[in-house]
This record gives C-alpha cells, sequence and structure tokens, in this order.
C-alpha cells in the first residue's frame, strides 16, 4: 500500500520564541484556535534560557501542525528568517511569541487577499496591558487597496504610520519575500523590512477590524527599548530619507521622516551606555546634520526652511523645544 504524500499547508505562521514563558501559552492556544485551520505553526526558541523551549516542545507533542525549531540566541531578525527558510506554505504570517490573536484573524486576512487579488493583507491591532485593558492603535484605517509606493511616499509618515511598519499584522503571499529576509542583527528590524517592501510593486488590502493584541509591558526582551534599538530605528529612518533625497519631488516627505528621526536621535543620546554607541550616535548625529544641509537646497515651505537652521546647529535641543510645542510643531510637518 502506498502512504499518501502529506499535503502542505496553505499558511505558514512564524512565531520568533524569546524567554517568554509567561506569555506563551496564550499567544499558542490563539494561534490554534484559529477558524482557518489550514495552517503550520513554526515556534522558533532563540536559545531561551527559561522554559520556552520546553514549552514549544510540548505543543509539538500535542498538535501535529506545531514544528519547533531551536536555535542559539541571534536576535529576532535571524530567528524570523530561520522560520521563513523552513516555511511551506504559499502565505506567511508572524506572530510575536508574547501576542495573541483573534480566532478570526487568519480567515480575515486570507479570505481579504482572495477577494481583492492583493498580496498582502493587513488589519488594525490593539495594545494589550497586563491589567486586561486593550486600546484600538489607530481608528483611521479603512477597507482599502494600496500599492507599496502609495503606503512608501504617502501613508508610511502619517500619524499610522505604525500600522504600515509592523511585520505582525500582516498575511503575506509567500512569493513576496522572494530573496527577501528580515536584515541580520538589527534589533528593530521591522523599519528596514519596510524600506525594503515598500518599494516593491505589490498591492495591500487594509481592513479595519482589530484582530492582533499587541502586549504592553515593562520588562518584555522583545519590546525592551535601548540605545541600540533606537540607533536602529534612526539608522532605518535615515535610509529612508536618503531614498527620498534621490527625487526631487518627495522633499516634503524627507523633512517629515526628519522631524520623526529627531526622537530616536535624543533617547539614543540619554540612553548610551558603552563608547561603541557612542560612536553610533555621534555617526547618527553627523548624519543628521548632512541631511539637513541637503534639505536646505531642496523645494520646502518658509517654516520648514527656517526650522532646518536651527536644526544644522543642535538637532537634539531643537527636538527638546519642540516637543513643547508639539501640536503647533506638527501642523508645519
Amino acid at each position: 500500500m502506498i502512504a499518501k504524500e502529506k499535503r502542505m499547508a496553505e499558511v505558514s505562521i512564524i512565531v520568533p520564541v524569546y524567554q517568554v514563558e509567561n506569555y506563551l501559552h496564550k499567544c499558542v492556544d490563539s494561534i490554534l484556535a484559529q477558524t482557518f485551520t489550514d495552517f503550520e505553526l513554526i515556534l522558533v526558541d532563540d536559545g531561551s534560557k527559561d522554559r520556552s523551549g520546553q514549552i514549544c516542545d510540548e505543543y509539538a507533542e500535542m498538535d501535529e501542525r506545531v514544528k519547533v525549531i531551536h536555535k542559539e540566541n541571534s536576535g529576532p531578525s535571524d530567528t524570523r528568517n530561520r522560520g521563513i527558510e523552513q516555511a511551506a506554505g504559499n502565505y506567511f504570517m508572524f506572530v510575536d511569541s508574547d501576542d495573541y490573536i483573534a480566532p478570526t484573524m487568519v480567515e480575515c486576512l486570507y479570505q481579504s487577499i482572495l477577494k481583492e487579488n492583493a498580496d498582502i493583507a493587513a488589519c488594525n491591532f490593539l495594545y494589550s496591558f497586563e491589567d486586561d485593558r486593550n486600546q484600538d492603535f489607530s481608528t483611521n484605517i479603512q477597507w482599502e487597496v494600496v500599492s507599496g509606493a502609495e503606503i512608501f511616499y504617502n501613508r508610511k509618515n502619517d500619524r499610522s504610520c505604525g500600522y504600515w511598519t509592523v511585520v505582525w499584522n500582516k498575511l503575506y503571499k509567500s512569493k513576496v519575500f522572494g530573496k527577501l529576509r528580515f536584515r541580520a542583527g538589527k534589533y528593530y528590524e521591522d523599519e528596514f523590512w519596510a524600506n525594503d517592501i515598500y518599494q516593491m510593486d505589490i498591492k495591500m488590502v487594509t481592513i479595519p477590524e482589530c484582530l492582533y493584541y499587541y502586549r504592553q509591558h515593562g520588562n518584555n526582551s522583545m519590546k525592551t527599548t535601548n540605545s541600540k534599538k533606537n540607533l536602529d530605528i534612526l539608522e532605518a529612518l535615515q535610509e529612508r530619507i536618503d531614498i527620498y533625497l534621490m527625487d526631487e519631488t518627495h522633499a516634503a516627505q524627507a523633512y517629515r521622516v526628519l522631524i520623526y528621526s529627531l526622537e530616536y536621535l535624543e533617547k539614543s543620546k540619554r540612553m548610551i551606555t558603552n563608547r561603541e554607541e557612542k560612536a553610533k550616535y555621534l555617526q547618527a548625529e553627523k548624519r543628521t546634520k548632512d541631511i539637513v544641509h541637503q534639505l536646505r537646497k531642496r523645494k520646502l515651505t518658509n517654516i520648514q526652511r527656517t526650522s532646518l537652521v536651527f536644526l544644522e546647529l543642535a538637532p537634539c535641543l531643537v527636538f527638546a523645544v519642540g516637543m513643547k510645542f508639539r501640536g503647533l510643531l506638527e501642523r508645519f510637518i
């Protein structure tokens, strides 16, 4: 008797796991409870020292859809990449191991892609707090279909920019990735990923439903904010500015990202803990002044041009003053 060949799952759900024994059960249980059942769940344990790896193995024994990869600690970018290499589905999805998802998330995103013949589907999400409170991330997300270029040059820098940047509120056709991978060694890989993927010829459908729960707490390793993370974000934002500056018509976008990046420049300065971080900060500060110098030659409003004069002299000081008048500042960017 010839054994039937096992059919590949339609969706591969990739979960990078690191030191989350207190949250992992809720995360995995929410995935296994999906109304859409044709998926494989790939848990990639990034060298956890707690019981996270053991918990992953226990789920693999209970459910044949669960696959586990154990690896030495190398950070979230490499961990997600390992999951991608092992994924066999026609669609990919990422969930952070301390977060959880609504029972209909996969089904809603999957049906949205089919309906619009899109490459990516994205849903809204909720901040989930330790006291069981939930808060909408954004209220201005609507059902629409947008191109990668529209997102990168227009939507990416509005008030809901986090919606477009994060990787975990989305379902992707696997072909979107191709050879594209998360940047190795980065602690805030989402921003770099956004720079890469939204310059591709893709179509995304957005849905307003909140289907992803993004956990908020102070001591989680996957969401810890430190100088390295801020410097990574700053590097990605400055990379985006360089792309905008390649075209004279995108000076306004470059200016907006510059103003946005000042927050991370100032935070990095306050959180420096070693010489390596200080050197990288000084390099970022110099790059900020170079960007300002370039922007002063571009077509901007008079108020924007005036602000650039001060920014070239002392970017962090201007940011500190600007935060006291944030509402007024945002009217001009």
